[in-house]
């Protein structure tokens, strides 16, 4: 099939993943330690021609033996398949199919055994990764994806069901921006056949939990109502209230002494009742979902309808007044020159072109250069003039958005869902210029091109991720098995690593002293090549960096950064003697895979403003 890599995903020690339910899995996606996420297509006449498939491992990693308490939990897998499989709604991400390969059975010889879940692909991307930290979404983009929440959020309430992990990683959208709620791992049922139980146990994101999950009983609904009520308050303003909701945060001991700090006076009288009537404190007298629907603001006029267009430009709109997406315009109203047909130097296993290797489906004290979450507001006369230029730019943009036909039918099955929403995505943000005319859809918009060579920039990034004490590991990829150790049943992630007792491990990854970092992480990989040169770093697909902090509010950030050089018809790009504009060379694209988008986006735009990487940016999303 036309667009898809030659040859399925297979694991570092040759094994396969079987087909599921007609489902045949085409390209690795994401995921981290024991999961791994896969993009999926069937030829068989059904709804979902293209969805992921999350496999989670059975086999015993090496590292098991160091970090028992990494392996899967099967009981509470099994949990999670029966309840998330009979939840049916339109904002609840489809469970599709389960089956499972144990370890010894015959016809797991041949492929990695595990758990495989088929889930309907949430081919916008995550919702909070359009959503600008510090500004957020207007009010009718807020209300409108609030709303959505909201019917998902009561239809499994309806069914006994108590999500107690609803937070921003875990809103998706589908290819028509449509949100839905996704990853039932923490669910529980907690009312059937019409008696309710109380709950236990803590669970979910420590900004985003209700106060009472600190160990004593709690009722399920209650606390879905306050994670929800922080999820709108991140909405209107890109931020979450707190760190926790104990008396270690200063910022929770303000709100329940009624004291008001910023950002709480940047939100509309009628959301700013809601709000707090959702976080009261005392979950007896918190509102319900019925309170919610029958207030004021959730039954104010909206406008905004599922026009695919229309989301698209509104979700983007915040990332454009705060800056967080330049559209890398000169002084004279052009746009800076991004090579014709580029494509990446990748392997099979990317897929072809530029898309392949973007897309993807779904401390006590912060680091300084991830900010205070109070440096921007988007009220200032200079943001307000770039809040005009650009949405007469996008504007523009937006009437010129190709309908969607039925000639996507291949880019549905080579990519993501092809629709008018990922086409205006594409359109607005220039994506299909600069992937080399294809109207795929990448929902990754934390990406920049450089004009350096790739050396120089893996270089200027190790330094900055040492200068933010970040912890890292960056390896070359270009060798055989760089793509399928993350799908090895016998591998692990860098979370592994850097919370085990392996300390040559954390020597490697830890390591911040100019030079020697880079040279001390390719021998960790066993690569070869000069110590002191960045360019070891840098494989014939480019290079990978995994990175891990906490954020700002004491959460796990991690990810990757990936770096590989930008080809015109299988030569590198040149500069051009004639032209007066840099030329792009490089393409970085950083990719989450646990943690808070907003605060993935705060550690993306250190990066990419730092002094010494912002010089080289061509133009950056």
């Amino acid at each position: 099939m036309p667009g898809l890599p030659s040859q399925a995903p297979t694991s570092s020690t040759g094994l396969s993943y079987p087909e599921i339910k007609e489902y045949r899995i085409v390209q690795h996606i994401g995921g981290g330690g024991f999961s791994r996420v896969f993009r999926a297509i069937t030829a068989a006449n059904v709804r979902h021609k293209v969805a992921a498939i999350k496999v989670v491992s059975y086999a015993k990693p090496s590292s098991q033996t160091l970090h028992p308490q990494h392996a899967p939990d099967r009981a509470a897998l099994k949990k999670e398949v029966q309840i998330h499989n009979v939840l049916k709604h339109k904002n609840v991400l489809e469970f599709l199919a389960v089956d499972e390969f144990m370890p010894g059975e015959s016809r797991t010889s041949n492929y990695v055994p595990g758990l495989y879940m088929v889930l309907e692909l949430g081919a916008g991307g995550d919702l909070f990764d359009k959503i600008a930290p510090d500004v957020g979404l207007d009010e009718d983009t807020a209300h409108f994806y609030f709303s959505q929440l909201i019917d998902g959020l009561e239809y499994i309430h309806s069914q006994g069901v108590a999500h107690r992990d609803v937070k921003p990683e875990n809103l998706l959208l589908d290819a028509d921006g449509c949100l839905k709620l996704a990853d039932f791992g923490l669910c529980s049922v907690y009312r059937y056949k019409g008696k309710e139980r109380q709950l236990k146990g803590a669970c979910g994101s420590l900004p985003y939990i209700a106060p009472e999950m600190n160990g004593n009983p709690y009722r399920g609904e209650q606390a879905d109502v306050w994670s929800t009520g922080v999820v709108l308050f991140a909405l209107l303003v890109g931020n979450t209230p707190w760190d926790e909701p104990t008396r270690r945060s200063a910022e929770f001991v303000a709100y329940t002494r009624g004291q008001s700090y910023d950002p709480w006076p940047r939100i509309p009288d009628d959301a700013l009742s809601l709000v707090r009537h959702m976080l009261c404190v005392d979950p007896d007298k918190r509102y319900t979902i019925a309170a919610i629907k029958e207030h004021r603001w959730f039954r104010r006029p909206n406008s905004l309808r599922s026009d695919p267009v229309t989301l698209a430009e509104r979700l983007l709109h915040g990332l454009i007044v705060s800056g967080d997406m330049d559209f890398g315009l000169h002084s004279d109203g052009r746009r800076a020159p991004v090579p014709e047909n580029i494509s990446l130097t990748q392997p099979e296993a990317f897929g072809p072109g530029l898309q392949s290797f973007d897309e993807r489906l779904p401390p006590s004290s912060a680091h300084p250069a991830l900010g205070n979450g109070r440096g921007r507001a988007a009220t200032t006369t200079t943001t307000n003039a770039r809040h005009l230029a650009m949405s007469q730019q996008v504007s523009a943009r937006r009437d010129n958005v190709p309908p969607a036909s039925a000639a996507d039918g291949a880019g549905l099955v080579a990519g993501a869902a092809s629709s008018q929403f990922t086409q205006a995505m594409n359109h607005m943000t220039q994506w299909s210029a600069v992937a080399g005319g294809t109207a795929r859809f990448s929902p990754h918009l934390t990406r920049l091109f450089c004009s350096a060579p790739p050396s120089d920039v893996v270089q200027r990034i190790v330094g900055i991720l040492a200068e933010l004490s970040i912890v890292y590991h960056a390896a070359p990829l270009g060798f055989r098995g760089d793509e399928e150790e993350d799908e090895a049943h016998g591998g692990h992630d860098i979370a592994e690593e850097a919370e085990g007792d392996d300390d040559s491990m954390m020597e490697d990854v830890e390591m911040s002293d100019g030079a020697a970092a880079p040279a001390a992480a390719a021998a960790a990989r066993g690569t070869t090549g000069s110590s002191s040169s960045s360019a070891a770093l840098v494989g014939s697909r480019g290079a990978r960096i995994r990175v891990r902090t906490m954020d700002r509010r004491k959460c796990l950030l991690q990810g990757e950064v990936r770096v590989a050089e930008i080809t015109r018809n299988g030569s590198p790009v040149l500069e051009d003697e004639d032209s007066e504009s840099r030329v792009a060379k490089t393409y970085v694209l950083m990719r989450r895979s646990k943690g808070d988008p907003l605060e993935w986006r705060r550690l993306f735009r250190a990066l990419a403003n730092h002094e010494s990487l912002k010089p080289l940016a061509v133009t950056s999303h």
